[in-house]
This record gives C-alpha cells, structure tokens and sequence, in this order.
C-alpha cells in the first residue's frame, strides 16, 4: 500500500510538472495559427491591390458634407475591407453572396430566410484559437438583428480616428495604392488581432462590418499639429503632417494595445450593454449616449501583447509597453519616419 501512495505521489508530481509544458506548447502552436492568419490577409490585401490598383477600402460610405478629411461610417454598404478580400483568401462563395451595391439600410431589413447570409460565416481563417471565438455572433437593432459572424483581425484606419482620412493608416475609406505608404511597407502596420466578447450586442471582431472595433481599429493619438483636444473628426480640413504628441498624457489617452479602462480609452461602439462586465473582461467599451471617438484597442489573449502584420506581409509582435509616439508612427503611413523598429 505504501508503495502504491509513493507511486501515485510520484505521477503526481510528474503531472504537475508536465502540464504547464502542455499548455505552453498548446499555446505556441495558438500564436503561430494567428500568425499565419495574419500573414495570409496581408498578403491577401496585398494580391487585391495588385489586381484592384487599391488597397481593399476601409469603408464606402459618405463623406460628411464638404469635409474631405471626415466620413459617415453608418452610410454605404457598411462592408467591411475583409468582405472585399474573400476571393483572395479562397472564399469566393461567401464573396458571391455579399452585395455591396445595396444600402445597409436596405440589407438589414430584408428577410434572412429569402437571402444569402454570409455575414454569419466563422472561416477559420478569420479566428485565432487563443480567444474561443467559434459561435460568437452579433446582433442588435442597429443590424436588425441580423447576426454577424464575429472574427479576431482587424485593419489600422489611422493614428487617430477610423473616420479620419486626414491622417491614414494603410486600410482607409474608399482605398489607396501602396505607393501612398510611404514610410515603407515593412514599417507600416496594418492589420492587428482583436478579441471578441461572448456578448451578442457587443459588435467587437464582427468581420464583416466597417465599423470600430469590428473590422476597424483607430489608436486615438492626436496629432502636435492639431493638438490633445483637437482632431479631423472635429470638422478641421488642413494639410498637416502627422506628429504625435510626445506626452505620456497623449499615451494614456490613446487605445493602446490590450489598454485597461481609462478615462477616455475605451473601445467606442453602437452599443455597450454592461461596461463593468466588459472591463472585467480585459474589453472596456462605451457605447450610447457617450462622444464616439471612433477608436478601439488592438486586443489578444497572448500574455503581454498582439501579433501585427506589416504591409509587407512580415509579422511583428507589438507589445502591451511599446511607446505611444512609436506606435503611432508605425500605424501612419507617411508620417516620415523609416527607421521605426
């Protein structure tokens, strides 16, 4: 009897030893699944821009009046840049299905059982393990309550704002050409993971939306030349360089990668149903009745930071630490710096 104890103690303690080596492995072989993924849809991006002479847009809706340097993110088809790009990542079926000719008004009151629903899809190639997004889906009285199908990848519109064209990332309203990213395509991100909620009114990694925190991330760093308290969003139209404010106030207002609640960096969405369960969460949100920023966090389950993909298709890992004015700059694409490492 005495023996046997031992033994189990023993196979016991072998366990023990063994299962965070386990899980480890099971978790590196997560990261290296969403670093796949991520490559493909840059590369993916990369093909469309080959074919299109455009990068996939951001969005198709209006621009607000006159305002050049602002959009209507609730106009147009509200498709996503991802919805652009299935043909290219071998999901040409789901592509068929999608119409982005129609009004989004009109999409979301039509019958689901009269028409195609790609919207609700999961491809695997849109999801990384590490966050159990499989069967999460979107819906509220802003879809009609048609539901969308909610994925962990998401494209940099800017520095600043996702409605703001004045300072761009590489996926921007209506596209651009790669020749724009000036700052090189090695030293530009452009795509990020992004986390989803188990919350259906929570719209967070619904891939086929362009709307923020969807498919659509801003960073929410101001510019110098603009100011803390100041932002196209505003309605300002000028011709300004990109120069983030070299403050640590500018950081701790911005939506930094996996950023904890804050006064203002929140991810701003159509509707955020329990703030204190989305915070507990590690997923801060403000939704109606607050100022829309129009700006959400890059957000993962790896400890300490998210995997990003450069326009080059080359992987990078952005830690949870890394400096605001860095990380601005490599979202921007012709702010002028080169040498961002």
């Amino acid at each position: 009897m005495v023996e046997l104890l031992v033994v189990i103690a023993i196979i016991g303690v072998l366990v023990a030893l063994l299962l965070p080596a386990v899980q480890a492995a099971r978790e590196a072989a997560r990261r290296m699944q969403c670093q796949s993924s991520l490559k493909n849809l840059a590369l993916a991006a990369q093909n469309y821009e080959s074919t299109k002479k455009i990068l996939p847009s951001a969005s198709d809706g209006d621009f607000v009046g006159s305002n050049q340097a602002l959009f209507n993110m609730y106009s147009g088809s509200e498709l996503s840049w991802i919805a652009r790009i299935l043909p290219y990542i071998e999901l040409q079926t789901l592509y068929q299905q999608m119409d982005f000719k129609k009004d989004f008004d009109d999409y979301k009151v039509e019958v689901v059982a009269n028409v195609p629903t790609p919207e609700r899809s999961q491809p695997a190639i849109l999801l990384c393990p590490s966050d159990s997004a499989v069967g999460r889906l979107f819906e509220s009285r802003y879809t009609g309550n048609r539901a969308f199908g909610k994925g962990n990848y998401a494209a940099y519109a800017g520095p600043e704002h996702i409605v703001c064209t004045l300072f761009r990332g590489a996926i921007v309203h209506r596209g651009q050409s790669l020749k724009r990213l000036t700052d090189g395509l090695s030293n530009t991100v452009m795509l990020t993971e992004v986390r989803t909620l188990d919350e259906p009114t929570d719209q967070r990694g619904a891939w086929a939306l362009a709307w923020t925190g969807t498919s659509l991330l801003g960073l929410d760093y101001h510019s110098d030349t603009l100011g803390l308290n100041s932002s196209c969003a505003d309605g300002t139209n000028q011709s300004s360089a990109y120069i983030p404010i070299p403050t640590q106030e500018a950081t701790d207002r911005a939506n930094m990668p996996n950023n904890p609640p804050g006064k203002f960096n929140f991810d701003f969405e159509r509707q955020c149903v329990d703030q204190t369960s989305a915070a507990f969460a590690g997923m801060p949100c403000k939704g109606e009745g607050t100022d829309n920023y129009w700006s959400a966090a890059a957000r993962s389950l790896h400890p300490s930071g998210v995997y990003g993909a450069n326009a080059d298709g080359s992987i990078r890992w952005i830690s949870d630490d890394i400096s605001g004015p860095l990380f601005a700059q490599l979202i921007c694409i012709d702010d002028g710096r080169v040498d961002a490492q």
